[in-house]
Parts: structure tokens; sequence; C-alpha cells
């Protein structure tokens, strides 16, 4: 099971401007090395599909001569090889490329981060923990499943962060009306989820979510979120148009959400094409960013000691950790 951190100290900040062929030269005695045991992996997949094509060939000519004599019967024999070719491609192929691709995160990834961020630890198996998801309270559904990978901790110039991808579902059951039950797994949440260390201290809570009732209902959708207590409402139209804020403390959430915030948080929502939630709570601030895009992920079929991973790697890092920077973060003038 992935392993689950908290956030922790450092006194390093981070260079923007990575330069790849360097990194890429820097790395070559790794890269090479990972590059001859692509070349293995790729050898066994093809030793894998040849074993699969005999096993699955000779099942089909047994299952051909077993149904003249049973017609049922050499059915059943052909659809036994084909699930045994699979498993057989599947064994000898899968633990090849598994581990060369958990051999690239944690040998070319992690370093590449090293020297881009000093300050920043890439721990590949990692995830944010659930009791840290569930706290920020923008997810209130039950969790049946979490996962997660790939994450990063650290300083970012003056900002503690945490971050990492998450997957997290829910299992529901139906039953139709003749007593048949179906369960399907329903995704909560999926994407980048940030935790930083907000830049001043507060005592209460504030949830700024995408305005869903106002965009489908217009202002049938604006009334009916009035009935709610803790709403607030902000003099931006476009920040309160795009999202539906709600607090503990009406006063607190000003002093927050200034409108120079709301402008850098309509930015950094524009830059991502699902949108973003946040919640401010115990001095941090937590950005839920959905994606479906699996990043940070290695491919079997290109060249390790070539330039295109690692810079793919190292821009999604970089747009990401550049988050404290767009929403001004470091810019530390209050006490907290």
């Amino acid at each position: 099971m992935n392993a689950q951190i908290q956030m922790s100290d450092s006194n390093n900040s981070v260079a923007w401007k990575p330069d790849v062929a360097k990194i890429v030269a820097d790395l070559a005695p790794v890269l090479n090395q990972l590059e001859q045991q692509r070349l293995t992996a790729l050898g066994k997949r093809k030793t894998g599909g040849l074993v699969a094509a005999v096993i699955a060939g000779a099942g089909l000519l047994i299952g051909l001569l077993v149904s003249q004599a049973e017609p049922g019967a050499g059915l059943f024999t052909i659809f036994g090889a084909i699930v045994i070719a699979l498993i057989a491609y599947m064994a000898i192929q899968g633990s090849a490329t598994k581990e060369y691709l958990r051999q690239f995160k944690h040998q070319a990834f992690k370093e590449a981060a090293r020297l881009v961020a000093p300050g920043i630890h890439y721990l590949p198996d990692s995830m944010v923990g659930m009791n840290q998801f569930k706290r920020s309270h923008l997810f209130n559904s039950r969790i049946d499943r979490y996962h997660g990978e790939d994450c990063f901790h650290g300083k970012v110039g003056e900002t503690e962060i945490l971050l990492s991808e998450l997957h997290v579902e829910r299992k529901e059951t139906t039953t139709d009306s003749k007593g048949r039950s179906q369960t399907r797994w329903v995704t909560v949440f999926q994407g980048i989820y940030l935790i930083a260390d907000f830049n001043k201290a507060f005592h209460s809570w504030v949830l700024v979510e995408p305005d869903v009732a106002e965009a489908n209902f217009g202002w049938l959708g604006r009334k009916l979120q009035g009935l709610s207590g803790d709403l607030v409402r902000l003099e931006n139209p476009e920040f309160e148009r795009a999202f539906k804020i709600r607090a503990g403390d009406q006063v607190e959430a000003r002093y927050l959400l200034t409108p120079d915030f709301q402008e850098r948080l309509l930015r950094l929502r524009n830059t991502w094409p699902k949108g973003l939630s946040a919640a401010f709570i115990d001095s941090q601030m937590h950005l839920a960013i959905p994606k479906r895009e699996n990043w940070f992920e290695p491919n079997l079929h290109q060249p390790a000691n070539q330039t295109h991973q690692l810079k793919m790697f190292l821009e999604q890092l970089v747009i990401l950790l550049y988050i404290p920077e767009v929403l001004d973060l470091n810019t530390r003038i209050w006490t907290k």
C-alpha cells in the first residue's frame, strides 16, 4: 500500500527554469543503465507475446480437433487456452515492465526533481493522507477506496507545501425491481491535491467551491444558495459567478479573500479545464484540482536516455510548484 505522509520542514527554495539538456547530461550514467532495463523489459514483452501466441495457437488447434468429436467441448478448450495465454503473457512481461517504470521514477525522476527544486522531496509511492484530505470538508462523501501516488513535499520559497495525485472513490450498490443488485465505483475526486501553508493566520474556515447552482440555474440557483447561513457574498462579479463561498466567519473570509487574491485564484482556475476548489482551515490552504490525466509517468516505448521524458516530468512539476507564486503565498507581511 502507498505511504501517507505529513508536511515537514525545509529551508530550501526552487529554481524555476530547468536546463533539461544539462540534467540529462548529469544523469547520463543512470539513464543509460535504465535504457538497458527498458530494452530488457521490451524483450520480455516480445517473449511473452510469442509464448502467448503459441499457447493460443495450440489451444485453437486442439479445440478444432476436439470439436469434430464433441462440438461444445472444443469451444471450452479454445477459451481456456486464450485465458492461459493471457496469464502467461502478463506473468512474463509484467514484472519486468513494472520494475523498469518504478526504477525510472525512483532514480531518474527523483534526482531530476532534486536538481531543479532542492527544497522539494519526491516520493513516487506516497500520497496526501486520507485524514488530511477529509479535513478540508471539500468532499463530504463516503470514501470506500483511496489511492494516490507521486507525492512532493517541502518548501517553495517561504511556503511549505504537500501535494500528490489522488483518486478517491465510493461504492454504490443499486437493486432493481427483480432483486438483482449492481455495484459501481463513483469517483469522489481525481486529480492533484495540494496543501500549502497560508501566509495569514486565521481561526475559522472558508470553502471556495465551483458555483454549480448559479451556473446551471442562474438567479434561482443564487437564491437557493442564499438560504444557507454561511454563504459569503463578495464584490467581484466574476469571482461570484465562478465560485460559491461559504465560511464560519464572514469578516475572516474577507480578510483571506482580498480582491487581489480573488483575481489570482481566478487566474489559476482559468489554467485548469475542470476548475478547482479551495479550503482554508488550520492556517493552511487546501487546493483540489480535478484532472484525469496521469502525470509523472515514464513511457516504456521511449528511450530512457533521451530528453523527452524528463522534459515532460519537469514541465508538469514546475506547473505545480509555481502555484504558490501565482497565489503570492510567499509574501510574508502578516504575522502568523
